[in-house]
């Protein structure tokens, strides 16, 4: 008996180093396979990658271009541009290098299709005529010629402030206000509202010195 009992005894041993053995072994696969487990980390790495483009798409997608805030049929009595009106000057005082502000429109330009500000400005003898993007404030087109001629200052804000004479050529004008400017013509200095009713235009000038608004068309 005490020969025989060890052989069992030895078997279960053995079977249990081999068990052991084969945990081990399981264990060691396991720890050959975690990197496996980490092969989608690249692949959500370029996924984060992408995501991350998404901020560059979407500046682009959202950067000024031409009058895209300012549709071509805006009503300027109630909407305006990105640029204000002295924002414009400023711009085409630095083109000219300052001078004499006689005269400013702002309009849609159709063959650059973008809302645009045309100043005037007279510095020594050339007279300078220069377009600003109504929305990016980038020149747009800048053109000078030679003149003898002498022009006032205008003011968008004395002696007749824009507000009020928008407000006094409303009364009179009928429909949509597409255009308007503020000019200094034959010694006076005039503001003009164009409108369009349906098709019917209009133009409405309010002078700034006696306020009296004329209606033509």
């Amino acid at each position: 008996m005490n020969t025989v009992s060890p052989v069992p005894f030895t078997a279960a041993v053995a079977l249990t180093l081999s068990l052991t053995l084969a945990g081990c072994s399981n264990s060691g696969d396991e720890t050959e396979q975690a990197p496996t487990s980490g092969d989608p980390v690249p692949t959500q790495s370029e996924d984060s990658g992408s995501a991350g483009s998404s901020p560059d798409d979407t500046t682009a997608q959202s950067a000024p271009t031409g009058a895209s805030d300012l549709p071509e049929d805006a009503d300027l009595s109630s909407a305006s541009p990105q640029v204000t009106p002295d924002e414009a000057i400023a711009v085409a005082q630095k083109e000219a290098g300052n001078g004499t502000v006689h005269a400013i429109e702002l309009d849609y330009d159709r063959r650059d299709g973008a809302w645009q500000y045309e100043v005037k400005i007279l510095k020594d003898r050339t007279d300078f005529d220069i377009d600003v993007d109504a929305q990016s404030g980038k020149i747009a087109k800048t053109e000078q010629d030679t003149t003898d001629d002498s022009e006032q200052a205008i003011d968008l804000t004395d002696p007749l402030p824009f507000d009020e004479a928008l407000n006094r050529a409303s009364e009179q004008g009928k429909g949509r206000l597409t255009s308007w400017k503020l000019e200094s013509d034959d010694d006076r200095i005039e503001y003009q509202f164009d409108y369009d009713d349906a098709g019917t235009e209009s133009e409405v000038t309010v002078d700034v010195e006696t306020k009296k608004v004329t209606v033509d068309g």
